[in-house]
């Protein structure tokens, strides 16, 4: 962050520097992580159920996502026709 690199916030003039350089300090000496393996931990049908409904969650995003692009494609067609009749 405070190197001259092209892209640092340094060389980008970036006013806060010196406070976010801290912020960023101060979050690494706040304490020790640790690991967790929650698969070991959690009873192992909880843990199923956990990554079953990480399954459904992405495929209704992946559904939602094309349906986005259908009405995205429908409202464009609309406003190409309204611009044709003008």
């Amino acid at each position: 962050m405070e190197s001259t690199a092209k892209l640092s916030p340094t060389k980008r003039e970036i006013k806060d520097v010196a406070e976010r350089v801290n912020r960023l300090e101060a979050y690494e000496n706040w304490g020790v992580p640790i690991q967790i393996n929650f698969e070991k931990e959690v009873d192992k049908d909880l843990w199923s159920q956990h990554w079953q409904n990480c399954e459904k969650v992405q495929a209704i995003m992946r559904e939602s996502q094309e349906l986005a692009t259908k009405i995205k494609f429908a409202v464009a067609r609309a406003y190409e026709v309204k611009a044709l009749d003008r």
